[in-house]
């Protein structure tokens, strides 16, 4: 049975990212973890052999068909393909539950220090039209964060608030001036109206946190 967390009377504003996986209104950065990377060479060696079982039972199947055997085999006859198959899946599923682990124990590591927090609308089919960031970009599982922000706020008696993220990273979160739009390289950049100098997305997490639904 869920109870509500006690008010903390704080608020925050998260920017998402690649480099960082959020980054918030109070100056934290929270690592990206690589997951899928971690355990790439044990995947990707069962990877290997399941292609090479695949192609070798197709060929026996094929002979047997070829042949006219009375009950041909099957691909869930071959054992060893099996194996492959079920590792191959294993190590999928292990991935996917230490990213969710971490979005888990991220997640209400906020909803009990803050009682309304607000993230940016990101459209991550968009962003995966980018073909360099799509396979980092959906590493992140913004979409899950969110969906696990947002049953958290609901569970303990918290508010989450979505904020079109447009133009948060460009305007000063100082004085309101607007400098424009930086390209993706430029992580630092500084206010000519104020003189302040602003890391990128503590800048944007900063303004998100300012901007209203």
């Amino acid at each position: 049975e869920v109870g509500e967390l006690p008010q903390t009377h704080n608020s925050i504003g998260i920017d998402v990212g690649v480099a960082d996986l959020m980054i918030t209104s109070d100056g934290v950065k929270h690592p990206t973890i690589r997951f899928d990377k971690i355990l790439a060479k044990k995947k990707h060696y069962w990877e290997k052999r399941l292609a090479r079982r695949r192609l070798q039972a197709q060929k026996e199947i094929a002979w047997d068909k070829h042949n006219k055997v009375l009950e041909p085999r099957e691909l869930s006859d071959f054992k060893n393909y099996l194996k492959a198959k079920r590792m191959v899946a294993k190590y999928n599923e292990k991935i996917a539950n230490q990213r969710n682990d971490y979005l888990h124990k991220l997640t209400k590591q906020l909803v009990e220090q803050y009682d309304v927090i607000k993230i940016e609308d990101l459209k991550a089919k968009n962003l995966l039209k980018n073909h360099k960031l799509a396979r980092a970009i959906a590493n992140q599982s913004w979409r899950e964060l969110r969906s696990q922000l947002g049953y958290k706020c609901a569970w303990y008696g918290k508010q989450l608030v979505t904020v079109n993220p447009k133009k948060t990273s460009q305007i000063c979160s100082n004085c309101g001036y607007d400098d424009g739009k930086h390209t993706l390289d430029i992580r630092e950049w500084t206010c000519p109206n104020c003189g302040i100098n602003h890391d990128r997305d503590i800048n944007a997490a900063r303004n998100i946190l300012k901007t209203t639904a």
